[in-house]
């Protein structure tokens, strides 16, 4: 049996290291603009309308051109809440179960914590980013407000 597999649109090198970088505002909105190049129902949720205008920085990572996952930081919170948070966690389905999305993660933490936010609140939508957490170390556990919203996620 002879199946096709379909590289995506932006691949490139697969031997290529993946680069961990936090980038602003304008950065971040470029980026999430190339995953709506391929969208899916996970990009919407996560990453669209006012869920990206309160953030001001994130974090990707990108192996050569092709965009691994993001987490995107809001210093005020979703809707001016005042609550510093990580709005959303994205890893693109063909990289994910590789530790990426931990990765991710862990440097939007330490950013936040870098920034002087003592609480970081993060809305978890999916069992793969609970299961990410319970994997941390319990001093940065202590630092997260996680608000279990279910395992809508886990669809997409």
């Amino acid at each position: 049996m002879n199946e096709h597999h379909e590289k995506p649109k932006n691949f490139e090198n697969k031997d290529a290291m993946p680069t961990l970088e936090v980038v602003p505002h304008n950065i971040l909105v470029e980026k999430v603009g190339r995953l709506f190049e391929k969208p899916n129902m996970a990009i919407g949720i996560l990453l669209a309308g006012d869920r990206m205008s309160c953030c001001d920085e994130g974090v990707i990572m990108q192996e050569g051109k092709n965009l691994i996952g993001i987490a995107t930081i809001a210093p005020k919170g979703e809707e001016m809440s005042g609550q510093p948070t990580i709005v959303a966690l994205y890893v693109a389905p063909e990289y994910r179960s590789k530790g990426y999305g931990n990765q991710i993660l862990q440097k939007a933490i330490e950013r936040c914590l870098e920034r002087g936010f003592e609480k970081i609140r993060m809305d978890v939508m999916s069992s793969n980013a609970t299961k990410i957490i319970k994997q941390m170390p319990k001093e940065i556990q202590e630092k997260l407000d996680v608000h279990d919203l279910g395992n809508l996620m886990d669809n997409f």
